[in-house]
């Protein structure tokens, strides 16, 4: 196998998208390959396997060419990572150093109860030109502010003709969740409340 293209997760672009619609993570998939080596935890190459992708994990670190369509109705292209429909399937036990079994927590379990955690696991990306911007909420508070703001300065919209997006991927690319639909930035700390907020506040103090 020659080497294929290697790029890491925020270099990608829309052509990429457009070209390689599914991209996979090099360290899951390219153990026994030359350029493993020179993998990070962020580095992806064209998936150049039989579609759709059948994930071998309920958690499978893909990326998939997505459309992103604004309240407004305006669409964008980005990328998410999809989820097998088990995603949130409750974990065989797991023996504890002291020789007990323990029995993990769903993964919605541990961030707030809501299934809307499995945002944080689809970690929907816009590109915006050529720029990708995520919807995390940053922990500290002025890189919250700033990431939001740069984000509305970008797209040229208030909240209100942003938010909901709806977000859709071909299910021809991956066998599993592939849309969905968000109300803001979110942040699904672990054994924390969770967090969805458009960010209008800080358009407000920033002007």
């Amino acid at each position: 196998m020659n080497t294929p293209i290697l790029k890491e997760q925020w270099c990608l672009t829309p052509t990429d998208l457009e070209h390689y619609p599914v991209w996979v993570r090099v360290i899951d998939f390219d153990r026994d390959q030359a350029w493993f080596s020179d993998a990070t935890e962020r580095t992806y190459r064209p998936w150049d396997g039989a579609l759709p992708l059948e994930p071998r994990s309920p958690f499978s670190f893909t990326l998939v060419n997505t459309s992103f369509r604004l309240s407004s109705g305006r669409s964008y292209p980005g990328y998410i990572n999809p989820v097998r429909e088990d995603w949130d399937e409750s974990l065989p036990p797991r023996r504890m150093k002291d020789g007990t079994l323990g029995n993990p927590l769903r993964w919605s379990s541990r961030r707030g109860g809501s299934p809307l955690s499995i945002l944080a696991l689809h970690s929907p990306v816009i590109f915006i030109g050529e720029k990708g911007y995520d919807f995390h909420l940053r922990r500290d508070q002025r890189a919250r502010e700033r990431h939001i703001v740069e984000f509305y300065q970008a797209i040229g919209k208030q909240p209100a003709d942003v938010f909901p997006i709806y977000f859709y991927s071909s299910p021809e690319l991956f066998r599993g969740i592939v849309s969905g639909q968000f109300d803001g930035f979110y942040s699904f700390p672990l054994d924390k409340p969770y967090e969805i907020d458009s960010g209008r506040r800080y358009l407000v103090e920033s002007a």
